[in-house]
């Protein structure tokens, strides 16, 4: 009886031993969440990397004139109107300029346009080696946009806009930008040029002290689903602190009780004029679970979660990012 009694409790010990620790366990029920964020996240480094060496070439053109007046002295800039090279027949390898009647000093404008031609070709550059780029672009004080690729200024913009009101521009001043550092503009807007939901990367670009330019790399959400969402095997979900969807799958945003999206594809829903922030906010479910949900993930950073559905229980893993203040879910059914 005694042999068998010691034998029982070295195969106990031994079960035991073998029996992962709750961290071990832990750490595998999150690889998948935490490999998505760390893959984002690096990304999202590199594009920091990228403007910051934008925003000093930038900042070379302007105080050395000479790099671009000597090669461009002789060209002749036809300020009638508010833009040029704008589509229809634009000359793809060029950017966009917009220089609306809200600003009045054309000889500043027109000296701009000169020192910064230079950056068509590391706009180029950027669009090409980032396929998450959809544009990059600049906007001055002195009311200038230059923008790559190409768009139709006439038709998407008003002639008398103040680009300097846009928070892709007002984000990255002094007044909200001190550190003069990259800036994430992480709510989700509408495109004034017709590229649909984004988000963008703020430099700021000063020269002996004064803000002349913000660069800006915008994002489409689009672009997240594509390069990232529908690359992963899970069900997952971004959504904003306020907790507003930012992209995701069907599967995953319908079981969070959000609207059923009946013949449209989220990605066909979340890049028109017509998507409604409202309807995807998970504060704002008709389920009160996936707003007590939200609470528990937002306000109370809790990450592992459940969620009662159709008599069946799904478990909500949660992560929160360091670069962007956004919230990545994976919906285990």
């Amino acid at each position: 009886m005694k042999v068998l009694l010691i034998l029982l409790f070295f195969a106990f010990i031994g079960f035991a031993s073998c029996k992962p620790s709750p961290e071990k366990e832990r750490q595998a029920n999150f690889f998948e969440i935490n490999t998505f964020v760390s893959l984002l996240e690096y990304d999202l480094g590199l594009l920091e990397e990228e403007i910051i060496k934008l925003g000093k070439v930038s900042q070379e053109l302007l105080e050395n004139p000479t790099l671009s007046t000597s090669v461009l002295s002789d060209q002749n800039f036809d300020l009638t109107g508010v833009s040029s090279n704008s589509e229809p027949g634009a000359d793809p390898e060029k950017s966009s300029l917009y220089f609306p009647t809200s600003g009045k000093d054309k000889l500043a404008v027109r000296e701009m346009i000169l020192l910064t031609t230079p950056l068509d070709e590391e706009f180029k550059k950027v669009v090409k080696k980032f396929p998450t780029v959809s544009q990059v672009y600049f906007n001055s004080k002195i009311q200038l946009n230059r923008l790559f690729p190409p768009y139709d200024v006439n038709t998407m913009l008003e002639p008398d806009l103040d680009v300097t009101k846009f928070n892709f521009y007002y984000k990255g001043d002094e007044k909200n930008n001190p550190s003069k550092g990259p800036v994430w503009i992480e709510e989700m807007y509408i495109d004034p040029v017709g590229r649909g939901w984004m988000v963008t990367l703020t430099q700021p670009v000063y020269v002996d002290g004064d803000l002349k330019m913000v660069l800006g790399f915008d994002i489409t959400l689009n672009d997240i689903i594509e390069n990232y969402i529908n690359k992963s095997k899970k069900e997952l979900i971004i959504v904003d602190r306020k907790g507003t969807v930012v992209a995701g799958k069907t599967k995953a945003i319908e079981a969070l009780a959000l609207p059923s999206l009946k013949n449209y594809t989220y990605t066909q829903t979340i890049t028109s004029d017509s998507y409604r922030k409202e309807d995807f906010n998970l504060f704002k479910s008709k389920d009160k679970n996936v707003r007590a949900l939200a609470d528990k993930i937002i306000n109370s950073n809790e990450e592992e979660l459940w969620l009662s559905e159709n008599k069946t229980k799904l478990k909500i893993l949660s992560k929160k990012m360091d670069k962007l203040d956004w919230y990545v879910l994976e919906i285990q059914f």
